[in-house]
């Protein structure tokens, strides 16, 4: 795949370290003079120095024949730019745009840029997964769904319990459930055990009461 990555900051090389060892050839867009210089003694990749937002920039660096262009620069006028750019100009089949400021996802998505990483939020996801009992794997629908990764153990109020008699909310689902080795499909009559690693996509609404079913109670107190 031929990738044009612009902005050569944490986030860009981190990627580019990512796709190179896969075989994908990676083009690298950095305005910075120095760190464009740097970047290309690093890489076995070609670098170009320039502005992402620059349609000659762009044209240097082949996204008119690209697969692929990613736009991760702290600048989220930069990234949308130049994701539009890719979009409308070059018709790029697929546009990445990282989302410095998770408030202006929505500005993205209603100038026509869909595919938004927000490092910001993903970072708070992080935290909340090593805090927490279960794991938020991804949101849907503007964050209207979402789909948790349980670990269940002898104190979950759902353990030995069947699916179909086990409380679920209404508008939640098992995926998928795993089980030692194997993974299954489950349905009604499956009973879910101790040390399953369950997978259940619910709205947002219910993710609380869904994980009053997975979680043991938790007490609090002074000892």
């Amino acid at each position: 795949m031929y990738v044009v990555m612009i902005g050569g900051g944490r986030v860009g090389t981190d990627l580019v370290k990512l796709l190179l060892p896969e075989g994908h050839d990676v083009v690298l867009v950095e305005k910075d003079e120095e760190v464009a210089q740097r970047l290309s003694t690093q890489f076995d990749a070609l670098v170009v120095r320039g502005d992402g937002t620059d349609l000659e920039s762009l044209r240097d660096a082949g996204v008119h024949k690209s697969d692929a262009l990613i736009s991760v620069t702290g600048d989220d006028k930069v990234n949308l730019i130049s994701a539009q750019l890719a979009n409308n100009i070059f018709k790029v089949p697929k546009v990445i745009a990282r989302v410095n400021d998770p408030k202006n996802e929505g500005v993205f998505s209603n100038l026509g840029v869909q595919n938004t990483i927000s490092t910001t939020r993903a970072s708070a996801m992080k935290i909340k997964n090593i805090l927490g009992d279960s794991k938020t794997i991804l949101t849907i629908g503007g964050k209207e769904a979402q789909l948790l990764e349980f670990k269940v153990t002898d104190k979950s109020p759902i353990a030995h319990r069947q699916i179909k008699n086990a409380g679920l909310p209404k508008d939640c689902i098992i995926v998928s459930l795993g089980r030692g080795d194997e993974t299954y499909i489950p349905d009604g009559e499956t009973t879910i055990r101790p040390e399953d690693l369950v997978t259940v996509l619910t709205r947002t609404a219910n993710v609380r009461e869904v994980k009053k079913l997975f979680e043991p109670k938790k007490k609090f107190g002074l000892l």
